[in-house]
């Protein structure tokens, strides 16, 4: 063998025995800045399966149902006016707080001159003090309704007082019309729950549509102007036949043949406050 090759082997042989049982160090590592965090990859997140479950939430339990009542609706309770059909239209006149032995004659008079039926809400103290009035009321096929017996405010009375108002006002028209009415119109048109559950045993309540503020003293020019403005087909038009501002009501007296006209010119037809409100209208 030749000596160069027995010299190579020799060298291979000593450096794998000095090699035997030592870990080999590692390569270094590169020198330089450190990797940025924001640049460094962000694992994605390990996707769920579209078939995964949904999971169930914890049931709720439920108490008791709470039954809370609706509101009063006092509205409900009262009429303002009738049918709001074009093709009849129809129109009450009502008048309170008579009769006297002044005003109450001298819109029955004109009444009677235009042949129109109207409605009379009465103050039971004044029909028992003026009865030929309601006699008279009543023969001219006039309808007569409850206005309380002294004109007080019925919300602002106890239960008895209450009842007192209205059931002495029945009796004094009951005793002249041998019937009772149906009708009431309470003072101010002011109403309550307890006013309506003791007036309904008995009546319908009744306000209106139209106001013609004559009790205010207003112009005879005024009182027809706010006729004119608020009537519509159904309307329940609001009107005096005693009281008034300073016991005086020759506007409304004035006024009422100009009503009665303009009334008429537009094709209103004129029933009592019952016929308006049934639609049992007789024809006229």
């Amino acid at each position: 063998m030749q000596p160069k090759i027995i010299t190579i082997i020799m060298l291979t042989l000593l450096l794998v025995l000095t090699s035997c049982g030592h870990p080999v160090d590692p390569a270094p590592a590169a020198v330089g800045p450190a990797p940025s965090v924001e640049n460094q990859p962000i694992e994605a997140p390990t996707p769920v399966s579209a078939t995964a479950p949904t999971p169930t939430p914890a049931p709720v339990v439920m108490g008791p149902a709470l039954t809370v009542s609706p509101a009063y609706n006092i509205k409900e309770h009262v009429t303002y006016s009738g049918a709001r059909s074009n093709q009849k239209k129809l129109v009450a006149l009502t008048f309170d707080d008579g009769p006297d032995s002044k005003y109450t004659d001298q819109i029955l008079n004109l009444l009677k001159k235009q042949n129109i039926t109207a409605t009379f809400f009465v103050i039971g103290e004044h029909a028992a003090a003026h009865k030929d009035v309601m006699k008279r009321i009543i023969s001219a096929g006039h309808e007569i309704g409850n206005h309380s017996w002294s004109h007080s405010d019925l919300t602002k009375l106890d239960e008895q007082q209450l009842e007192a108002e209205i059931d002495k006002t029945d009796e004094v028209i009951q005793s002249l019309t041998n019937q009772p009415t149906t009708l009431l119109r309470p003072p101010y048109g002011a109403v309550s729950q307890q006013v309506i559950e003791y007036a309904e045993k008995s009546h319908k309540i009744v306000n209106w549509s139209v106001d013609s503020r004559d009790w205010e003293g207003i112009s005879t020019d005024r009182i027809l102007q706010n006729i004119k403005k608020e009537v519509r087909p159904g309307a329940i038009i609001l009107q005096h036949s005693a009281g008034g501002k300073n016991g005086n009501l020759s506007n409304t007296v004035q006024a009422l043949p100009l009503i009665i006209a303009y009334l008429k010119e537009h094709g209103y037809q004129f029933v009592t406050v019952s016929n308006l409100i049934s639609q049992n209208v007789p024809n006229q």
